[in-house]
């Protein structure tokens, strides 16, 4: 089956708010939460794990760091777009910042 051109004759259609989207089509509902809980769990162990009373001599300092910037990375992917959980998402940016901030103090007071 072939298809000719369009005829210019015919009427054109316009699209009405009032009437949906045309040709039923629905916009792309907003994606999930995933990126912003992974993150604000990252964040957390990277916040968190530096502390734990462990033996962790001579590595201390550097536990949380891959932790809280894998938790910043997500964070920020979860920040971008349209997705659910934008709050959490921010709070793991926030998170993870600080787990960082920590971690980098660490490293550098270590070392003096």
């Amino acid at each position: 089956m072939t298809y000719g051109p369009p005829d210019p004759n015919a009427p054109r259609q316009h699209w009405d708010q009032s009437q949906g989207w045309p040709g039923g089509l629905q916009p792309a509902p907003p994606k999930g939460p995933g990126f912003a809980v992974a993150a604000l769990l990252l964040g957390l162990l990277g916040l968190v794990l530096p502390f734990i009373p462990a033996d962790l001599t001579g590595i201390r300092q550097y536990v949380g760091l891959p932790f809280a910037v894998a938790g910043l990375a997500l964070g920020v992917i979860g920040c971008i777009g349209r997705r659910r959980g934008l709050p959490v998402a921010v709070i793991a940016v926030i998170v993870s910042t600080i787990a960082l901030g920590i971690g980098l103090f660490m490293v550098v007071s270590y070392a003096v």
